[in-house]
C-alpha cells in the first residue's frame, strides 16, 4: 500500500492510514482471521477510529482498495456512507467470475446441482502444484471443502447492493486486466452516482495489467489528481 500510493499521497500533502483487513497479511498469518464478503463490517470501525484523531479531516476522508479490494470498497460504501471519495483498482462487480472462470461446464453444472460429494472427489484429483496453487488462494477465505468454498465466493457481489452507493468513485480499468476483465466497466455502468470516473490504463503507457504495477507514478498522479478534485473544498487535507 505504500508502494501503491501512499508514499504518493503523503508528498501532496495528505494524511495515510493503511491497515490490514480481513484476510490480508497479518490479520490472517498471525489472527487467522479469514475473508468476508461484507466488507463494511471491517472499513466501517476504521472511519470510527480515524474520525476520532485530530490530525483527520472527518468531513473529507477518502479510502483506496486495489486488487480484490476493488469489491471490497464498493461493497462497504453501500452501506457505510461517511466517505468523500473512493477508489477501486480495478474495479470488481462480482469475485466469482475468476474462480467459475477457469472451471469446465461438468464441475459447473455439479456445483449447481448441490452434489457437494462429487465435486468435491473431482477436485481431490488436482495435480500436486494445481492442488497447491488451490490451497493458498483458498487459505485467505478460511474453507477447506472446494464446494463450500465456491458456493461461498458467490456472495462477493455488487448484485443487490451497488445501488446504495452514495460516494463519488473513481474505477480504474487497465488494459490487459488477467483477473476480473470486462468488470471495471461493469462496476462503473451500475454506480448510481453522478460522481463517478472511469480510469483507462494502456499497454501502450506501459500502464496494463492488474493494478497497473509497471507504472505507479502514473497511476497515483491520475488517482490523486482525481482525489484532489473531489476533496478540494480547503486547502488542507
Amino acid at each position: 500500500m505504500w508502494a501503491q500510493g501512499g508514499q504518493a499521497a503523503l508528498e501532496r500533502g495528505y494524511s495515510i492510514l493503511i491497515f490490514e483487513g480481513p484476510g490480508q497479511g497479518a490479520m490472517l498469518w498471525d489472527r487467522q482471521t479469514t475473508f468476508r464478503y461484507d466488507y463494511e463490517a471491517a472499513l466501517t470501525p476504521v472511519v470510527d477510529y480515524a474520525r476520532k484523531r485530530t490530525d483527520v479531516d472527518a468531513a473529507r476522508i477518502a479510502v483506496q482498495g486495489i486488487s480484490q479490494a476493488g469489491y471490497w470498497v464498493p461493497r462497504a460504501l453501500a452501506f457505510e456512507h461517511r466517505i468523500a471519495a473512493a477508489i477501486a483498482d480495478p474495479g470488481v462487480y462480482d469475485v466469482s467470475t475468476t474462480w467459475y472462470g477457469q472451471l469446465p461446464p461438468p464441475l459447473i453444472a455439479l456445483l449447481d446441482a448441490g452434489q457437494k460429494a462429487e465435486f468435491d472427489s473431482y477436485m481431490a484429483m488436482m495435480t500436486p502444484k494445481q492442488a497447491a496453487g488451490f490451497a493458498f488462494r483458498a487459505r485467505p477465505y478460511g474453507i477447506s471443502s472446494p464446494f463450500d468454498l465456491y458456493t461461498s465466493v458467490k456472495q462477493y457481489t455488487m448484485e443487490g447492493v451497488v445501488d446504495k452507493i452514495r460516494t463519488p468513485l473513481l474505477v480504474t480499468d487497465p488494459e490487459n486486466e488477467q483477473f476480473w476483465p470486462g468488470q471495471a466497466k461493469r462496476l462503473f455502468d451500475a454506480l448510481p452516482v453522478k460522481e463517478k470516473a472511469l480510469a483507462p490504463f494502456s499497454a501502450r503507457e506501459g500502464a496494463d495489467g492488474h493494478c497497473e504495477p509497471l507504472a505507479p507514478q502514473l497511476r497515483s498522479q491520475r488517482v490523486l489528481d482525481w482525489l484532489d478534485t473531489q476533496l478540494s473544498t480547503t486547502s488542507d487535507r
